[in-house]
């Protein structure tokens, strides 16, 4: 079971085992609760995908760091053994594994680099031979082998199959004797004899070995590739085993269900042909029992005495130790001797087993790491023409593949660029393009970093929903939030036009909450998760009525943001395709969960003599100690100190609001022709009333007097 450790913190020390999913975040009913201030109230979550983990920053206010890296919001992060993960004063590791037990002082230093994992599940997979290579030259002949002629033929006594200068012999015993030389896989060369434990020179035997493992774990611990990662196994193997003769590899392919001989390697060049003796009965008493077998004469072995394939290729020992990942059987490892002089012994099987320990740990790191780059790379080709949400939903089968909608209740968004047509006329259609492209390159962003699924684009029309694809308690919050900062975001991105002498653009954008039906429509060839419903129209016609700068909710939409909004109701609307009239709120401004209002109030900025001298936006309202201080995006160069005095170009209220302002910072965008600008001694009761979460006032204009402008 993998779990979490504390290791800096309120709560070093505790661990927290993980379930399927686990949150983590400041209150109390997150499965990691971290006790902070600056945590958020759900930070960032961990859930397990297939055989791995992964975790997922929450769009955070402070962010979450793994491995000292800044997670991006939303975009789930594979999780690798012993990763480090920090939320502001917390820092926590990562283990696949349960807590390793306590070991022998001796043994502790090793213990920390050593993670041997246990396997008992037991496995019937089959053997196919399909590679093997000869010595220090890389020689790779392809061969096949029939499930039949490997198990259960007690008529045949061996085959032999000839690959280049190299022979794999299979042999067909029909006797097995019971195990008395083996070794639970989970073992390692830490577990000597019982005699020998306390012997004096068992510590620098332990430390010599405890050398040649931490060099097999820094060779493999970087390797990607599975192919380089074998030979560095099999490099390793005879390093370690001096009086080794022979050793081959088999991998289990998922895919097919079977156990492939991967890698097959003599010591050194012979003339002749050379034998691969492969034993059924050894390596089904390996795969079967999870246990590594030893025998230091195989020739004498009682358990391999029916088996002629070991006595006529004349093995004197033999080990041979399965690749186990936690329950997992994922190959096996066979090394053998022919010379009576050296025989393998309880050490050497102790460090074969620890060497396949360490292997599996790095195989299943390859094999994760190739299916993680292929899922990513489909992933990024999807998302470009489909919504990220949408990708997610389909790879993790949570959107079904069959015809039709369910009940769905969410917030629907449209946003349309006001005067398109007449723009798009004076432009060509590549300018058109290019210049659409640029604009929703920015806009798409801010929609799926406030948790929104980018549905379509239409010409230049985007549509969005929240709470549809993944849940969202705060769908009608995140929704205004994106919508405001898109209306910011077309403000700077008019400031480039300018800058260059290319059209502004204007937005309008209308949202609506409510039920509809969300499914898959088309045919068996080609089909497309959508929206469908009343309420989905609905949010299209709210739009239609949005003149630039404006944001219109309903009030399904804006009555759970409330206390966050700053909006001016407007008169009752008569839409299309309803027969009672709907309420509609223009939004202004929302409150960030930092506390940072965000605002959409586009000014005239008036000179000395009350004259307007230039435009700009509010786009910040910040209180501390009382002390209010704002934030202005203008195309008017200022200087600190100057007063400034601003008039809200805001269409939907009757009179002038003004406000006067000191500025207090300015400092000039690059590339753009737009200064960023601080202001404080704000004064001017109306306009300051707008910067209150919650305000709301009533227009007193007409629908024809507000029309667009």
């Amino acid at each position: 079971m993998s779990y979490i450790e504390i290791v800096k913190g309120e709560n070093t020390g505790r661990t927290f085992r993980l379930p399927k999913e686990a949150f983590l975040g400041r209150t109390s009913d997150n499965a990691i609760s971290l006790p902070d201030t600056n945590v958020s109230r759900r930070h960032a979550v961990i859930h397990s995908k297939e055989s791995y983990f992964v975790i997922t920053d929450l769009a955070s206010s402070n962010g979450t760091f793994v491995n000292g890296k800044k997670l991006p919001r939303y975009e789930p992060r594979p999780l690798n053994d012993d990763d480090s993960i920090v939320i502001c004063s917390t820092t926590m590791t990562f283990h696949a594994e349960g807590k390793i037990p306590k070991l022998s002082k001796k043994a502790m230093l090793i213990a920390g680099i050593l993670q041997i994992f246990k396997g008992r599940k037991k496995h019937d997979k089959k053997l196919i031979p399909a590679v093997a290579m000869k010595s220090s030259t890389v020689e790779q002949v392809p061969f096949h082998f029939k499930q039949q002629d490997l198990k259960g033929i007690s008529t045949v006594k061996k085959q032999i199959h000839d690959i280049g200068s190299l022979t794999m012999v299979f042999s067909s015993e029909t006797r097995t004797a019971p195990v008395s030389a083996a070794m639970d896989a989970s073992c390692s060369f830490l577990d000597g004899k019982p005699e020998e434990k306390n012997s004096a020179g068992d510590l620098p035997a332990a430390l010599k070995r405890l050398q040649a493992m931490v060099r097999v774990s820094n060779n493999l611990s970087a390797i990607t590739k599975p192919e380089t990662l074998l030979e560095k196994i099999m490099e390793s193997i005879f390093d370690i085993f001096p009086h080794a003769d022979r050793a081959f590899i088999m991998l289990y392919d998922p895919e097919s269900g079977e156990m492939i001989p991967e890698l097959g390697r003599s010591r050194g060049s012979k003339t002749g042909q050379g034998e691969f003796p492969v034993s059924r009965t050894i390596i089904n008493m390996v795969m079967e029992k999870k246990q590594s077998i030893l025998s230091s004469d195989a020739m004498k072995d009682g358990r391999f005495e029916a088996q002629m394939s070991v006595m006529n290729l004349s093995i004197r020992s033999l080990m041979c130790a399965p690749f186990m990942y936690k329950e997992e059987l994922l190959g096996i490892i066979s090394v053998d001797n022919m010379s009576g002089l050296h025989s393998f012994v309880h050490e050497d099987l102790a460090m074969l087993t620890s060497i396949a320990g360490q292997a599996a740990i790095a195989i299943k790191n390859a094999d994760l790491f190739t299916a993680i780059g292929k899922e990513t790379e489909v992933r990024a080709k999807l998302s470009r023409y489909l919504s990220k949400d949408v990708v997610e939903g389909v790879i993790a089968g949570t959107i079904p593949f069959h015809m039709g909608g369910e009940k769905k209740y969410g917030t629907v968004f449209f946003c349309d660029i006001v005067g398109f047509t007449g723009m798009a006329e004076k432009l060509s259609a590549v300018e058109v393009v290019g210049k659409l492209n640029r604009y929703f390159a920015f806009t798409t962003e801010i929609i799926t970093r406030n948790r929104g699924t980018l549905h379509k684009f239409g010409g230049d029309m985007i549509m969005a929903f929240w709470n549809v694809l993944f849940a969202d308690e705060h769908a009608q919050e995140n929704a205004i939030r994106a919508s405001i900062e898109m209306q910011q975001a077309v403000w700077q991105f008019d400031c480039e036009c300018n800058s260059s002498g290319q059209l502004p653009v204007y937005i309008g954008i209308g949202c609506n909450t409510g039920e509809f039906a969300g499914g898959n429509v088309g045919g068996e060839d080609r089909m497309e998760y959508t929206v469908i419903g009343d309420n989905v129209n609905l949010a299209q016609r709210i739009e239609s009525l949005a003149s630039r700068w404006q944001v219109f909710v309903t009030e399904h939409t804006y009555r759970p943001a409330t206390s966050s909004c700053s909006a001016i109701k407007l008169p009752l609307a008569q839409v299309k395709g309803k027969t009672s009239s709907i309420q509609i709120y223009s939004i202004r401004g929302i409150r960030n969960s930092d506390g940072i209002m965000l605002l959409n109030i586009p000014v005239h900025i008036l000179g000395d003599t009350g004259a307007n001298i230039g435009a700009g936006m509010l786009t910040e309202c910040r209180t501390a100690n009382n002390d209010l201080d704002l934030v202005l995006s203008s195309n008017v160069p200022v200087q600190k100190g100057a007063k400034l005095t601003v008039e809200f170009d805001i269409p939907e209220l009757d009179g002038t609001i003004r406000m006067d302002s000191k500025v207090i910072a300015a400092e000039s965008c690059d590339e753009t022709t737009a200064y960023n600008v601080a202001l404080g001694n704000c004064s001017g009761k109306e306009a300051l009333s707008f910067f209150k979460p919650g305000f709301c006032i009533e227009s007193k204009k007409t629908w024809d007097q507000m029309k667009r402008h």
